[in-house]
């Protein structure tokens, strides 16, 4: 991986900015183009690619797609200066300033070194992959060449941007989740900040357009896109008209953020932290772990937006019973009862559940410490040997297995005391977090608002199947 592309989309970048012996800003250019990075509109660079080749194709008198692609291999047009020399006053395609395209709509023009640029994402696109898509893209400049006006270089240019969005697809790691922010950037109207009820709404209007994404999901969405957003928000000036050179290191920064954004979940995410805990002695029991993995799934959001959690936990398991009953072929009465949101879980009751677990890991930790540090050790406080000593006499109240064998609950207690402090110290900051939410916004209240939105949504989303 590098950069967030492939080794592949790499070496095709690579080819062409040695062969062109392109600057750093243009090189920079091409490779946003091919990862789609360009705002507004990520296929505008091939729009205007079409449009050149269809202004040199009336220019030179292109009989085939073949002298085409002569002039876009041409080392001899790789430069600004070159190609004015070479095309400057010679037909209707050329004004004072460059290229334009009679008839091809108003304003449309580009001057000798944007040329040259499109030039370059030409040879892009007709080497890439080891030529294995040349033979398309020439077939596709054949029928430019036979009608080269605004009208064929439009077809072209919608020709190659499904050929650049597969690209992207086989070689970019990233498209998926391009495709995905950008519907959540069109929703915000271009901002990188939102709320609880902009997630809310996000998945509502999913919902209403018949997608029928799980809540949970869209919030993970959501928490990938807040972690791109502070990766990329540092790299917003790299778009910017001004060269690239005036930004200190913005290979490496472009490189490592991209590489970061690309890469899998850390290896200390908390759901591995909590797969990882030893399956006895029983420090957790499986509905204890499924609660763990239940509210801190969308780490970070348990500490910085509980209301979303307490959605997620509610209401995503309402949805998760509508989904497993739809699958299972169910439908009528069953989905409308269920749609209607009478078993989800009301927000105190969860953070009842909440509380319940902080308590037991608090619990876990002071036995984990008594088994680690005997009472007896020097230099402690009275109140430290009270507490430890409390916890040594607390683990024969323990009814669980593994508690009544103290070698395995030592050896148990010893490889999952890091996880355990990590669990406890993020169970905790949920618990901070509800207590603070519930000091703002009545829980009972909110759970009640929002169980009319939910069932609402549900209600529309699966209508056809409750009367079925």
């Amino acid at each position: 991986m590098t950069g967030g592309y492939d080794e592949a989309c790499a070496a095709d970048l690579a080819a062409v900015a040695e062969g062109r012996d392109l600057s750093r800003e243009d090189r920079a250019w091409l490779a946003r183009v091919v990862a789609g990075a360009v705002r507004p509109n990520r296929d505008k660079p091939l729009w205007d690619l079409a449009h050149a080749l269809a202004a040199l194709a009336r220019l030179t008198g292109a009989r085939d797609g073949r002298d085409l692609v002569t002039l876009a291999l041409d080392p001899g047009l790789a430069r600004a200066d070159r190609l004015e020399a070479r095309f400057a006053g010679t037909g209707e395609a050329v004004d004072a300033r460059g290229l334009i395209l009679p008839g091809g709509g108003p304003g449309w023009r580009t001057t000798w070194s944007g040329l040259a640029r499109l030039l370059a994402l030409a040879e892009f696109v007709l080497t890439a992959e080891d030529l294995a898509q040349f033979a398309a893209v020439t077939a596709w400049l054949d029928d430019l060449a036979a009608a080269p006006d605004a009208e064929g270089a439009a077809a072209l240019s919608r020709r190659l941007a499904r050929h650049l969005a597969a690209y992207r697809h086989a070689h970019l790691p990233l498209a998926p989740l391009e495709r995905r922010f950008r519907a959540i950037l069109r929703f915000l109207d271009g901002r990188r900040i939102f709320t609880d009820d902009d997630i809310l709404g996000f998945w509502r209007g999913q919902m209403r357009e018949g997608e029928r994404p799980a809540f949970r999901t869209v919030a993970e969405h959501f928490v990938t896109f807040e972690a791109a957003s502070a990766l990329l928000g540092g790299l917003a000036g790299l778009s910017a008209p001004a060269s690239l050179d005036a930004v200190e290191g913005w290979e490496e920064r472009l490189d490592a953020s991209l590489a970061d954004l690309a890469a899998a979940e850390p290896a200390e995410t908390l759901a591995a932290l909590l797969a990882a805990l030893p399956d006895g002695p029983k420090i957790l029991t499986g509905a204890e772990r499924d609660d763990l993995a239940e509210f801190l799934r969308l780490e970070p959001f348990h500490r910085t937006r509980p209301l979303t959690t307490l959605r997620a936990a509610s209401f995503g398991r309402v949805q998760s019973g509508l989904a497993n009953r739809l699958r299972r072929g169910g439908g009528g009465a069953g989905i409308a009862e269920r749609a209607a949101c009478a078993e989800a879980e009301t927000y105190p009751a969860l953070a009842d559940r909440i509380s319940a677990l902080t308590v037991h890991l608090d619990r876990m930790l002071r036995i984990a410490a008594a088994l680690r540090v005997p009472a007896e050790a020097e230099g402690l406080s009275p109140e430290a040997r009270a507490t430890l000593a409390a916890a040594l006499a607390d683990i024969r109240r323990v009814r669980r297995a593994g508690f009544d064998d103290p070698d395995r609950l030592a050896a148990g207690f010893g490889a999952a005391d890091a996880a355990l402090l990590r669990l406890a110290e993020e169970a905790g900051r949920l618990a901070r977090a509800v207590a603070g939410l519930a000091r703002q916004r009545p829980l009972e209240l909110a759970f009640a608002t929002d169980r009319d939105v939910f069932a609402k949504t549900f209600a529309e989303a699966y209508a056809a199947e409750a009367t079925a």
